[in-house]
């Protein structure tokens, strides 16, 4: 059956000789074009249109202006965000990628790109016409993965297709390689430090200008990379001074011990007249580096199991501050323990001499004395914790005989006793109970020998008391300390009955005494009421003078250290004392670590900051 043709399926010939058969008149054919009538307007423009050609026809032709090539168009550059079909052999990794370790998903792409292919087109960009492309913004990764599949024979991967960009310099194809293993979270601290390095050099010689850290981070801000500038100061310090440790730095370890540490050590050690550190400290971090790759290559051998687990070798960052600042004694022939001391000597005082640091020492505690006279040392205590030789037990407490161990380590090597606290008892009020002191623990016994025994080795407060003590060793102050377990920080400071004299011996530095007091006593709580209040006023002057009311406190405060209150009564310390506490390099040094170990014991007991509140059974609820 013949298909039946439509008017919209015949030809012009067909439709024509159609028309003729159905007796239809044809139009006739013109070749006049179909135009409207001419009207006296268009003749009129007609003519002088006319006229103008003709002037233009009778000049001489004048030489045309040369063509000037814009010079930011090249004919040769890539166009930019557009689609290719590239050989494998045109692409290569990208010199300046940030990562240089394997990506830890390595295996996991290679399955995924068997299996489909690479779904998602690399975006590529080269910096010249001759050069070959490599990744933009990541991908190399899934380029080495398709090179690798190419060259096992899988001809799926002799082309690629991929995304082309316009070549946007090397600063901002680093910033977006920084930028991709950012978000993805596949990027170790010594390989964005790297990255962040090396952007900062090629900005700086595409744009002849040099960053400063502030302009540095804004810049990579603009990038969408949010690194702030502590951060980028410790990238900075570890390029410069920890290469050969790289790729075993961790960011809170360079931080908080690695960069402070030697840091500090080359600083101390230009005092010495030391001005190459380089070589002072480079053969310690060498030899880090070797125990590292041994212990890598000890952990690829074979092993005993099937099953076992490869322990992963890390960098012990202690261990290295310690062999370092070990490096820095052996140079400048002082013991390894001080030099921490002097590193908070400088950074207190710039202007302090080389001989001012050799005089810093550490006060070592003396032996404890038996109750058969005979003197006993005490075995070392563990790192950041000494036996709290003289803290009294608790309160009630009562002056230590003569034949009891003096009150702490500094005082017994002068020859000091514990002077009783007479408290000024209020009128009516029965007379202090005097209860015998606590013995100290036989030597032997317990890791601190001379630790009381309300003090034990597992109380939260334990490493804040044995600094408080430090801090005592320096400027006597152990006559004043209580321990009251309940206080936030296990202690209180209470006013002394002198400031010059302590017993039967005269103090040479009234001052610093009276500047630690108030720091110390400042620290503890015990200007808040809920805090003081745990201290019985029979057994302390505070507790005492504060319940009589702000008259009586500012009287007993004013004449203890000779200080003043705010018109609310509350004591006050002067910015001069704080300077004068910082600016000794011991107590400087102790203060900070008191205020670190306040701060961890803040965090891992916050319970202690919270008093419980016990309901009175005489009041409604």
């Amino acid at each position: 059956m013949a298909t039946r043709k439509t008017p919209e399926t015949l030809t012009a010939v067909e439709r024509a000789a159609a028309l003729v058969r159905q007796g239809a008149q044809l139009p006739a054919l013109s070749v006049t074009p179909n135009k409207p009538p001419p009207t006296a307007r268009a003749d009129a423009r007609n003519a002088a249109y006319n006229a103008l050609v003709s002037a233009n026809l009778n000049q001489v032709a004048r030489p045309s202006r040369p063509a000037v090539p814009t010079p930011s168009l090249d004919p040769k550059a890539d166009p930019d965000d557009s689609f290719s079909m590239l050989p494998i052999n045109e692409l290569e990794a990208y010199g300046h990628n940030p990562r240089t370790g394997k990506n830890p998903r390595y295996d996991d792409l290679k399955a995924s790109i068997i299996a489909d292919g690479i779904t998602n087109p690399i975006t590529v960009t080269r910096p010249h016409h001759e050069a070959k492309f490599h990744p933009y913004g990541g991908g190399n990764t899934r380029l080495a993965i398709a090179k690798e599949l190419y060259e096992a024979g899988d001809n799926r991967f002799s082309h690629l297709k991929v995304i082309v960009k316009a070549w946007p310099g090397h600063a901002n194809v680093i910033s977006a390689h920084l930028a991709e293993n950012e978000n993805r979270g596949e990027i170790s601290f010594w390989e964005r430090a790297q990255g962040v390095a090396d952007f900062k050099a090629q900005f700086e010689a595409e744009h002849g200008s040099v960053l400063s850290t502030g302009e540095l981070a804004r810049e990579l801000k603009s990038h969408g990379i949010n690194f702030g500038v502590k951060v980028i100061q410790n990238f900075a310090f570890a390029v410069e001074h920890l290469k050969p440790l790289g790729q075993w730095l961790m960011a809170k370890e360079v931080n908080e011990i690695i960069r402070p540490g030697l840091a500090g050590a080359m600083t101390v050690a230009t005092y010495f007249g030391v001005r190459n550190t380089a070589d002072l400290f480079e053969p310690v971090l060498l030899k880090h580096r070797d125990q590292l790759l041994a212990g890598m290559a000890a952990g690829s051998g074979p092993k005993d199991t099937a099953d076992a687990e490869t322990k992963p070798v890390e960098l012990d960052a202690a261990e290295l501050v310690t062999d370092l600042h070990q490096a820095l004694a052996t140079a400048v022939g002082v013991s390894p323990e001080v030099v921490p001391l002097m590193i908070s000597a400088v950074e207190s005082n710039s202007r302090i001499t080389a001989d001012e640091l050799r005089a810093i020492q550490i006060r070592k505690p003396t032996a404890a004395v038996t109750d058969e006279g005979a003197s006993a040392h005490a075995p070392a205590p563990a790192p950041q914790q000494r036996a709290l030789a003289g803290m009294l037990a608790g309160v009630p407490r009562a002056p230590a005989p003569a034949s009891a161990p003096t009150a702490s380590p500094a005082a017994a090597g002068q020859g000091f006793t514990a002077a009783p606290i007479q408290s000024p008892a209020p009128a009516g009020a029965p007379a202090p109970v005097q209860q015998p002191p606590v013995q100290p623990i036989t030597a032997g016994t317990k890791r601190n020998p001379r630790l009381p025994d309300q003090v034990r080795e597992g109380d939260p407060t334990a490493h804040v008391l044995s600094l408080v003590l430090d801090i005592s060793d320096l400027v006597v102050l152990h006559d004043c300390i209580l321990h009251i377990p309940e206080m936030p920080f296990g202690y209180l400071m209470d006013l002394p009955a002198s400031l010059e004299n302590v017993g039967d011996k005269t103090l040479p530095y009234p001052q610093l005494r009276a500047a630690a007091w108030k720091f110390l006593a400042s620290l503890s709580g015990q200007v808040d009421p809920q805090w003081f209040s745990f201290a019985e006023p029979e057994q302390s002057r505070w507790a005492s003078a504060a319940v009589q009311g702000p008259d009586v406190f500012r009287q007993t405060y004013s004449g203890s250290l000779r200080a003043f209150t705010s018109e609310t009564g509350d004591p006050a310390m002067l910015l001069a004392e704080v300077y004068l506490m910082f600016n000794q390099p011991e107590l400087g040094y102790l203060t900070v670590q008191l205020l670190r170990a306040m701060e961890q014991l803040r965090l891992d007991h916050p319970e202690r900051f919270v008093r419980t509140v016990t309901p009175d059974p005489d009041l409604p609820d």
